[in-house]
């Protein structure tokens, strides 16, 4: 009689007489997993270059609802991390010029209408650049797809047109912590530990928004993405989104 794999054909394997023909499906076809490349984020339970914290709900102060990338992590020496999802209204030749900062004039020229980020609270007088365009001289890769640093090549590329100048966010600071001071955190509760795709991470640095994406809400989003009781902390607390003044 017919059943749900009749109009699959069977091939050699499927010739074992001691299973029948939905057995010889379950054990020899090919799984159909399909996953979106372009959002898709799940728990980790360790920290390590490369992932993202999302910040605990009930955190406040300027890392409330903040996604952080964490760039270097070591027990011995400390860790350091870009919030990724404070970006300022307006552009870096904007921003640079209304504070100090260590940017160069022929910087801020090539990346006049390039994005910027509130990084975090350590050095803020510092700019660090976030893409995608690949290892160039000087950067360095954070994760697929990810990465930071690089400057200088980059305005090469920019000035090349090989690379437009909103494809690279400028995050102005970074956030620190001292050895051991991470994990205690995490322990606590203070930040929810993923690993996200590479649009997620570099959603303001040029990365694709489609229309499944919450675009203004980074830290809901990821969290939506990383599923069950995450998935329910972002449909109870989001609403004020990723821009948003600084307290």
């Amino acid at each position: 009689g017919a059943t749900k794999f009749s109009k699959i054909q069977i091939n050699s394997p499927c010739d074992d007489p001691f299973m029948d023909e939905e057995e010889c499906h379950i054990v020899y076809d090919e799984p159909h997993v399909q996953i979106d490349s372009h959002r898709w984020a799940h728990p980790l339970y360790h920290v390590e270059p490369g992932c993202i914290l999302i910040a605990n709900e009930k955190l406040g102060g300027v890392f409330h609802q903040t996604v952080v990338l964490i760039i270097d992590h070591n027990e011995n020496t400390g860790s350091t991390g870009m919030v990724i999802n404070r970006p300022f209204p307006g552009n870096l030749i904007k921003i640079a010029s209304d504070t100090d900062s260590n940017i160069d004039l022929s910087l801020k020229m090539a990346f006049s209408k390039a994005p910027v980020s509130y990084g975090g609270p350590v050095m803020q007088d510092q700019f660090s650049t976030l893409h995608g365009f690949g290892e160039v001289m000087g950067s360095k890769k954070v994760c697929p797809g990810v990465f930071v640093g690089g400057s200088s090549q980059l305005m090469q590329e920019v000035r090349r047109n090989h690379l437009h100048p909103t494809e690279v966010l400028f995050v102005k600071g970074h956030a620190a912590w001292v050895p051991g001071q991470l994990t205690r955190e995490i322990e606590k509760g203070v930040w929810y530990i993923a690993a996200a795709s590479a649009d997620l991470i570099l959603r303001y640095a040029g990365a694709p928004v489609s229309k499944d994406d919450n675009a203004s809400d980074l830290w809901a989003d990821v969290l939506s993405c990383m599923g069950e009781k995450y998935e329910d902390i972002a449909t109870t607390h989001s609403g004020r989104g990723d821009e948003r003044m600084l307290p």
